[in-house]
């Protein structure tokens, strides 16, 4: 979520310069514990008519509650809710909604 976040930024968004400083925010996004989850396998596949085939695609679906403090992640999952993230992304999977 932090690559993506970070690369669009820097590629797509003239004059920022991202911080690249990732460690603390790693650090501290392994402090936020997973409270409840019912995530589950889903299997996908799309036609692809540039390669003649069909693309098989899979990932995780569901939710999951955290704890913890969020607040210094609330920008980083803000900005996935928009951007999504993993492989994938550019056909619309990786999808986060923040409830």
């Amino acid at each position: 979520m932090l690559r993506r976040v970070l690369e669009l930024a820097t590629f797509h968004v003239p004059g920022t310069a991202p911080d690249w400083t990732l460690r603390p925010l790693l650090d501290h996004a392994g402090t936020v514990r997973i409270a409840a989850s019912d995530l589950h396998w889903f299997d996908w596949e799309r036609y692809s008519n540039r390669q003649e085939r069909t693309m098989n695609f899979g990932g995780l679906l569901g939710h999951v509650e955290l704890e913890g403090d969020l607040a210094p992640l609330a920008a980083l999952l803000r900005a996935a809710e928009v951007v999504h993230v993993g492989k994938g992304a550019t056909f619309g999977l990786g999808k986060v909604e923040l409830a």
